[in-house]
């Protein structure tokens, strides 16, 4: 039985083998299947491989940015002299609880919710303007914060070159090297050299009874925002001292789709003048949140009217939906909020805190440093772009059909000697 089986595969195998026209359409379709597996790997390449992060060691020749610095104002504990300004704007004395809650309203913040709905009372100036408060008590113009500021050991004769004032979500903000006023980042005041010895900015703060200082340190690209690490700038002079690693992209990566480099750069944003970035997309997602809960928000990107902004009427939506959790996880259980392609990796790596007493006690002095200069800078590349996929395809067919071509003249050539062998004999 196995021998019979042996010689009748045998047989099969010569048969095949002399008949030449089934053997060359054996090999035509082997070399397609072939083919067509290039392919689908040459695609598969390019659409999930086009991009690579690799690292540059050429430090001696960088110029880098200093991070993104926010001074946020925050709440204090000044409630008498919240009370004597507002009893000047309404010009009249309103209940301690009432003006205890306008008070802590006017610091509110995606992390700065009440932590129970005010009491509603008919008597009190319920929907009042809690924007005109802010605007009248807090400031918008850099010198009633800032006494002096030393950028690598040099006096910055005017704030204004380096802190421009922004309303965020965080409430009042002074920002300094941040692509919301800047076209790109080259066109930033902080910036220095590997090889330049002082790479610190030194604050000299004007201490103020109505309010605190809140410090944010960001990638440029970055707002301060609810999932932000914040640095307090306490009475006592503290000097924080930071590592900083840059990602650089190379010419073609930003033509690449956005699926491929797993990333955006800041001018694919989907709001005018309001640069991309993962806390400019989770900023946007809480407050689609709260429009869409509450019909309120507060603080809307995509719409600075100020009828939109979340009065006391709505403080109990606030309160019983906590956009700021809900947020977070739907942003880490899904990919909607990309990193940013320009994104700065920082990370602290020391405090220093020294005696208050040695300095004025209305000055609260903060130092940023850069405890050392960056020697490695990540770069992302093009690996493999639109032409390098035609040249691969075009290879790969090419080498298809031109052995494919001398398959199907031998073909043709077979068919017709046994057409002459039937007609002639």
């Amino acid at each position: 039985m196995w021998r019979k089986s042996v010689m009748n595969f045998r047989g099969f195998i010569r048969s095949f083998v002399e008949n030449k026209g089934l053997l060359w359409i054996f090999v035509i379709g082997i070399s397609g299947w072939s083919t067509v597996s290039i392919l689908v790997l040459l695609k598969t390449r390019y659409e999930t491989d086009s991009t690579t992060i690799g690292v540059s060691t050429a430090y001696s020749r960088w110029i880098n940015t200093f991070p993104s610095i926010g001074i946020c104002l925050t709440k204090s504990r000044a409630f008498n002299e919240f009370k004597a300004m507002m009893r000047e704007y309404f010009q009249e004395d309103f209940a301690f609880s009432f003006t205890r809650m306008i008070y802590e309203y006017a610091f509110l913040n995606p992390n700065n919710i009440f932590t129970k709905e005010p009491t509603k009372n008919t008597s009190y100036p319920y929907n009042f303007n809690i924007l005109d408060i802010r605007r009248k008590m807090f400031p918008t113009n850099c010198t009633e914060c800032f006494k002096e500021i030393y950028f690598r050991g040099e006096l910055v004769t005017d704030c204004e070159e380096i802190f421009k004032f922004h309303v965020t979500e965080m409430g009042y903000c002074f920002l300094a090297n941040n692509l919301l006023d800047y076209d790109s980042i080259e066109e930033m005041p902080l910036r220095y050299s590997s090889l330049d010895n002082n790479r610190s900015l030194r604050l000299y703060m004007r201490s103020s009874v109505m309010y605190k200082y809140e410090m944010y340190v960001n990638s440029p690209e970055d707002l301060p925002f609810f999932n932000s690490l914040t640095y307090t700038i306490s009475t006592d002079p503290t000097t924080y001292a930071f590592n900083v690693e840059e990602i650089h992209n190379h010419e073609g990566v930003i033509d690449e789709p956005i699926s491929q480099r797993k990333c955006k750069f800041p001018s694919e944003s989907s709001i005018e003048g309001f640069p991309y970035s993962f806390s400019a997309c989770m900023s946007i997602i809480r407050s689609e949140f709260e429009m869409k809960t509450c019909d309120c928000s507060l603080f809307n990107p995509k719409d600075r009217n100020e009828s939109l902004y979340c009065g006391l009427q709505h403080a109990d939506c606030l309160i019983k939906e906590g956009f700021a959790t809900r947020v977070k996880e739907y942003v880490g259980s899904s990919t909607v909020c990309l990193p940013s392609c320009v994104e700065q990796q920082i990370s602290l790596v020391g405090v220093i805190t020294e005696n208050g007493t040695l300095y004025n006690n209305n000055t609260q002095i903060t130092e940023i440093q850069i405890a050392s200069p960056p020697t490695v800078r990540y770069e992302r590349k093009v690996t493999q772009t639109k032409l390098d996929l035609i040249v691969g395809i075009g290879s790969v067919a090419g080498l298809f059909f031109g052995a494919s071509l001398l398959n199907l003249l031998e073909i043709i050539s077979y068919f017709i000697k046994k057409l002459k062998t039937m007609i002639f004999g």
